[in-house]
């Protein structure tokens, strides 16, 4: 943990616990909008039998089961979680688990559940043992399953918004690697995403310390920062510098 994290941690900033969300709109805020990035970074290395953790309200539980994946969503958050099956009808093939991924997978390993992918977005950082969270990730994938992963990045970007929605860490290449190989995954490819994201958030919410993502900042960002990064990324390949990290891993067979 660099030293901004670590200062963030000692003051008086009280962090999101995870199961006592009461307002989803504190930074789950565009679930839907991001599915045409999601499936621009990992629909090819999406298999049929998918487990996302940190399923949200089921926007892309919901995506993977129209595009005819059976899904396994866990959420921890029963103010998000109640939202997951409305979405979906009966004939589904969808399976909800409200509660944290350590419960989770040990519910998985009694029934011998396996998966051709595991999917985290925007929640590998809310986990303060990311190694352990790895290997489980490891023991219930398939040999040559998929290990799917977006985080943020960039340490020095590590603000009061990330501390107040329980960021432990804002991760770099570096550290993703180290992890990627410690837990015996083979790395399939790590690239940077949404460069066009840094200033803005640099500005709102590292300097002028803005503690709440609001219906303007979000309408913003879903109209413009990430169509314009996802075209740049396309362009680039992941060679630009961006807010966020994108992790593909593969279990060796």
């Amino acid at each position: 943990m660099n030293s901004e994290e670590s200062a963030f941690k000692q003051s008086d900033i009280t962090a999101q616990k995870v199961g006592e969300l009461v307002d989803e709109n504190k930074y789950f805020y565009n679930e839907d909008e991001s599915i045409p990035a999601i499936e621009s970074l990992f629909g090819s290395h999406i298999g049929d039998h998918v487990l996302e953790i940190g399923s949200g309200t089921g926007a892309i539980a919901h995506w993977l089961v129209q595009c005819g994946a059976s899904v396994t969503a866990v959420e921890p958050e029963p103010v998000l979680a109640k939202k997951i099956s409305p979405r979906f009808s009966s004939a589904d093939d969808i399976e909800v688990i409200i509660g944290g991924s350590v419960d989770a997978y040990r519910q998985l390993a009694e029934r011998k559940k396996v998966f051709d992918t595991v999917i985290y977005l925007n929640v590998m950082e809310h986990i303060a043992d990311d190694l352990g969270e790895f290997n489980k990730a490891k023991a219930v994938l398939k040999p040559g399953g998929k290990l799917l992963v977006y985080v943020p990045a960039l340490p020095w970007l590590y603000s009061q918004i990330d501390a107040e929605t329980g960021h432990v860490r804002r991760y770099t290449k570096k550290l993703l690697r180290e992890v990627t190989a410690k837990s015996g995954f083979k790395l399939v490819s790590l690239d940077y995403f949404e460069v066009v994201g840094i200033i803005p958030y640099l500005i709102v919410y590292k300097l002028l310390r803005r503690r709440v993502v609001t219906g303007s900042s979000s309408g913003f960002y879903n109209k413009a920062i990430l169509p314009l990064s996802l075209i740049l990324h396309k362009i680039m390949r992941g060679r630009l510098v961006g807010k966020n990290l994108v992790l593909v891993a593969s279990k060796p067979q």
